[in-house]
């Protein structure tokens, strides 16, 4: 395959590829929102509310100063209350009307990615294993610097460029895992000469 077809390739591969991952991104988006939404602080203020209204309440038509006992077991039984038994209901249910609305746009965007894969199958020279914006822009990358001359020698030089990264980043985590060791025993020989 010539040079100028694998970088045409390469450059509508990734635009495929990032227009998927860009749906995938906002399909995520609006399914954490929704797992995520909640009204914690409007029912924080509206139990507190309510635990003042129902205080005073108690207190109508009487003279006396609210006494311990009501607001010792009154205050805490309103926040929960409405906090956590009524707020909790409340946000459940909105979740899932939330989740009600959403749906169609989840399967416009889910449909456009599926598009978007047959669309990829149709033309592209990558596998899929290398049908990542990473892996794309390397191989394109290794085209322009000449460091390959094949679209074989682009896969194995990334595979190994995987594995060298992969094998840093377990060394540096055994670099830090023996300074953390080497801190942990300099602080208990200091305990140690106090003692």
């Amino acid at each position: 395959m010539e040079l100028p077809h694998i970088f045409s390739n390469l450059k509508s591969s990734r635009a495929l590829i990032s227009d998927y991952v860009a749906l995938d991104n906002k399909i995520w988006q609006h399914q954490f929102e929704i797992k995520n939404y909640n009204r914690k602080r409007l029912f924080n203020l509206l139990s507190v509310v309510a635990t003042v209204l129902f205080m005073w309440i108690l207190n109508a038509g009487s003279d006396r100063i609210i006494s311990f006992i009501p607001i010792i077991v009154v205050a805490p039984l309103a926040f929960v209350c409405i906090r956590f038994i009524i707020g909790d209901v409340l946000d459940y249910f909105k979740r899932k009307k939330l989740m009600r609305d959403i749906q169609p746009e989840l399967l416009r965007l889910s449909e456009r990615m599926n598009e978007l894969v047959e669309e990829l199958d149709s033309f592209t020279v990558l596998p899929e294993k290398y049908r990542t914006l990473h892996a794309v822009d390397a191989i394109g990358n290794y085209f322009v610097n000449k460091r390959i001359d094949t679209l074989k020698e682009g896969f194995n030089l990334y595979e190994d460029e995987l594995f060298k990264s992969q094998q840093l980043r377990n060394q540096q985590f055994q670099i830090n895992q023996n300074a953390q060791m080497m801190h942990q025993n300099h602080e208990m020989i200091k305990a140690q000469r106090v003692t």
